[in-house]
C-alpha cells in the first residue's frame, strides 16, 4: 500500500516560520477582522453551490479530509492518515476521533464521522438536488454516474435512466472512522480534489431535518458547522459574522477570533476612506484611488500589491446561444459568432495591454497570458504546462496576440461570408459589465472605443451594459445575457481537466454544445474540441500524454477563437491587516479562502512588508522543496 508522509523536519519550519514573521508587521492583539461586502450571498448550501462568494464561506465553515500548509504541501485535516491501494483505484481515509459538529451558537451538536461524508456524496449525486459540483465526483467515483443518472427526470419524451441502489457507489465508510472512495480508473490527482466542496461532510439527521429548508441564506441556523470557524449571526444585506470554532480540532491555529462582514452596496467606493479612518481591516483600490495613494507617502505605506495566489483565469467568452432582448438582434449575433473569421477579427484586435492598463498602469503585462491555464498551476517534469505542445506557441506569443494587421484582415473576410449568410450591419454585441466595480466599467469603455475605431463602427456596434448590482450573473452570464462577456473561473483540482470543465456540454459560460459553428474542415468546430477533450480525459495513466492531449484540446479552443484568453482579470493594491503568505496556498480548490492561520497586524502591510514576505515565502518553499 502506498501511505502518506510527512517529512519536514522540525528545526527548518521553526526557520522558515520566523523568516516570515521577521518580514511581516507586528500581529495585533485585536480580534475581530472588519470588512465590507456589497454581493449576498444566495445560498450557505455547500453541497449544490460552486460560486465563489459562497463556497468562500463553506471554506471556513467546513473542514475537510486534508488542508495545505502556507507553502502548498499536503497536511492532515479531518483525516489523520490516508492510503492508496497498488492499482490506485481505492483511497482510505483515516479520520480523527472527536471532530465536532455545531449550531450557530458554536455548542457541539455530534461527532463527525465517516458516514457524514457518505451522507454528503448522496445528496450531491441526487440530480433533483441541482448540485454544480456533481459532476466532479460522478467523473471520478465508481458507479456515481449511473446512480445520478437514475435520479434525473429525463427530457420531454426520452425514457428516464435506469435506477441503480446507493450501494454500487464507490462511497463507503467501513465504520465510523474509515472512509473509503472507490475509483473509476487511477486519478493521481484525486488528493487535491478532496479539498473541494463536494468532498466535505453534511451531518445527515440535521439534512433531513432541514429537508429544503437545509442551507438558506436566512440565518445562521439552517446548517452546522465543524471548521475554524461558524456562522454566529447573519442578517441577509445588513450582516454577517463568522466566530471562531472553540471546540474544532486545531483551534490553537486559528488566530483571528471574529470575521465581521458588513453590508454596504457602494462598498468598493467608501471602504478605502473607512479603511483610512481604522473603521474596517480591508479595502481594495482601482487604479485611480490606487494612484492617488502611492503618490502620497503617508498612504503609500497602508497598501501592498494584491496576491496572485488563487490562480482564477479571466477570459472573454462569446455567447453562441444569446437570450438578450430584441433590441440587440439576437438572431442577427447568432450569425455573427459562428462566423470564424468574425470572432477572430475581435480576437486579433482586442488590446488587452490597453484593457488591463485599467487595473496595473504601470504594468499591466504582469496580469496578461495567453492561455485559459494560467502559467505555473502544473508543471510536467520542471516544464510549465502552458508551455507543453500545442499551447506552447501560444504562450510564447506574448503581447503579439493584438495584431492590427490580421484583426482587419479577418474583419473584411468576415464582412463577405456575414453578408451572404443574411447578416446585417454594424453587429451589435452586449458586452455587460457589474457596476459595483469601477474598473470593470472602464475597461469594457476601452474596449468599446478600441474596437469600434479599429474595426469600424460601421462593422460592429459595442454596447457597454451596466448590469445588475445584485445577482450580476444569475442576470449575465448564467442566463445568456450577453454578446461578449468577460468571464472567470478558477480550477477545482491540480489537473488540467479542471480548466475544460467551464466548456463542457450545456455549460453556462458561452452556451456552446455539439453542432454549434462552421466547420474547420474535419468537422465542426465545437465537435471536434469535445472529441479532444474526451480523448485526454480517457488517459489516466501516462501524465505527460495526458498534459500533451489537454493542451491540444485548449489550443484548439484559443486558435478557433471560441474564447479570448486575458489573464488574472485584476491586480491593483489592497490595504489588510493581514499577511497573505500566512493564508493556506494551493493553486485550487478553497484552500486560499480559509482564515485559518492568519494573524491580525498592528499596522497594515506596506509594498515593502509584502515584497519581503513573498521573498522569505519563495526561499521557504525552495528550502522545503529541497529538504
Amino acid at each position: 500500500m502506498k501511505r502518506n508522509r510527512f517529512g519536514r523536519a522540525l528545526a527548518l519550519a521553526v526557520c522558515l516560520a520566523l523568516a516570515l514573521c521577521a518580514s511581516a508587521p507586528a500581529a495585533s492583539a485585536e480580534s475581530a477582522y472588519r470588512v465590507l461586502y456589497s454581493g449576498e450571498v444566495t445560498t450557505l448550501n455547500y453541497l449544490i453551490t460552486t460560486t465563489t462568494n459562497e463556497f468562500s464561506l463553506a471554506a471556513n465553515f467546513i473542514d475537510t479530509l486534508i488542508e495545505y500548509d502556507q507553502y502548498g504541501v499536503i497536511k492532515e485535516g479531518l483525516a489523520e492518515s490516508w492510503e492508496v491501494s497498488d492499482d490506485s483505484l481505492t483511497w482510505t481515509f483515516h479520520l480523527r476521533e472527536g471532530a465536532k459538529w455545531v449550531d450557530g451558537t458554536g455548542s457541539p451538536v455530534a461527532e463527525v464521522t465517516s458516514a457524514d461524508f457518505v451522507a454528503a456524496a448522496k445528496y450531491i449525486l441526487n440530480a433533483r438536488n441541482a448540485s454544480s459540483s456533481a459532476n466532479v465526483l460522478y467523473e471520478v467515483i465508481e458507479g456515481a454516474q449511473a446512480y445520478y443518472d437514475g435520479t434525473a427526470t429525463p427530457e420531454e419524451g426520452a425514457d428516464p435512466a435506469p435506477a441503480t441502489e446507493w450501494e454500487t457507489v464507490g462511497v463507503t465508510a467501513p465504520d465510523a472512522y474509515t472512509l473509503q472512495y472507490k475509483l473509476i480508473a487511477p486519478v493521481p490527482y484525486f488528493l487535491s480534489m478532496t479539498t473541494y466542496v463536494c468532498f466535505m461532510p453534511v451531518y445527515e439527521p440535521f439534512l433531513l431535518e432541514k429537508a429544503e429548508g437545509f442551507g438558506l441564506a436566512t440565518g445562521n441556523d439552517t446548517l452546522l458547522y465543524n471548521g475554524a470557524y461558524y456562522l454566529s449571526e447573519l442578517k441577509p444585506n445588513e450582516r454577517r459574522v463568522l466566530s471562531k470554532n472553540t471546540t474544532n480540532w486545531d483551534a490553537e491555529n486559528v488566530f483571528i477570533d471574529a470575521i465581521q462582514y458588513t453590508y454596504n452596496k457602494e462598498s468598493t467606493t467608501v471602504a478605502p476612506e473607512l479603511f483610512l479612518r481604522g473603521e474596517v481591516d480591508e479595502a481594495g483600490l482601482d487604479s485611480t484611488v490606487a494612484a492617488e495613494w502611492l503618490a502620497d507617502p503617508e498612504k503609500a505605506d497602508l497598501i501592498r500589491p494584491v496576491r496572485q495566489s488563487d490562480f482564477y483565469s479571466y477570459f472573454y467568452g462569446f455567447n453562441f446561444n444569446p437570450t438578450f432582448d430584441e433590441i440587440y438582434e439576437p438572431e442577427n449575433w447568432k450569425i455573427a459568432v459562428n462566423n470564424e473569421n468574425f470572432r477572430k477579427a475581435i480576437f486579433y484586435g482586442m488590446d488587452r495591454y490597453g484593457s488591463q492598463a485599467v487595473f496595473d498602469p504601470s504594468n499591466p503585462e504582469s496580469i496578461i497570458f495567453n492561455t485559459i491555464t494560467p502559467p505555473e498551476f502544473v508543471s510536467l517534469n520542471g516544464l510549465d504546462y502552458t508551455r507543453i505542445g500545442g499551447l506552447e506557441p501560444i504562450t510564447a506569443l506574448g503581447l503579439d496576440t493584438y495584431d492590427e494587421g490580421k484583426a482587419v484582415e479577418h474583419r473584411d473576410a468576415a464582412k463577405a461570408e456575414l453578408e451572404a449568410a443574411g447578416a446585417t450591419f454594424p453587429i451589435k454585441a452586449l458586452v455587460p459589465y457589474n457596476p459595483i466595480l469601477s474598473s470593470w466599467a472602464d475597461e469594457s469603455v476601452v474596449i468599446e472605443q478600441h474596437l469600434e475605431s479599429l474595426l469600424g463602427a460601421d462593422f460592429i456596434d459595442i454596447i457597454v451594459w451596466a448590469g445588475p448590482s445584485s445577482g450580476f450573473l444569475n442576470e449575465t452570464r448564467r442566463k445568456g445575457n450577453y454578446a461578449l462577456q468577460k468571464l472567470n473561473w478558477g480550477p477545482d483540482y491540480a489537473d488540467p481537466v479542471t480548466f475544460a470543465d467551464p466548456f463542457d456540454y450545456g455549460n453556462n459560460y458561452n452556451f456552446m454544445d455539439k453542432g454549434m459553428t462552421q466547420a474547420d474542415g474535419d468537422g465542426l468546430i465545437v465537435d471536434q474540441y469535445y472529441a479532444l477533450v474526451a480523448k485526454a480525459r480517457a488517459i489516466v495513466g501516462d501524465t505527460a500524454a495526458r498534459y500533451e492531449a489537454f493542451a491540444e484540446a485548449e489550443a484548439y479552443l484559443i486558435d478557433h477563437a471560441i474564447v479570448i484568453p486575458l489573464g488574472y482579470g485584476e491586480s491593483g493594491y489592497i490595504g489588510t491587516r493581514i499577511n497573505p503568505f500566512e493564508a493556506q496556498y494551493a493553486p485550487f480548490g478553497i484552500s486560499n479562502y480559509r482564515f485559518k492561520g492568519q494573524r491580525l497586524l498592528d499596522e497594515p502591510m506596506s509594498t515593502d512588508q509584502f515584497f519581503d514576505a513573498y521573498d522569505a515565502w519563495l526561499e521557504a518553499r525552495e528550502a522545503l522543496a529541497a529538504d
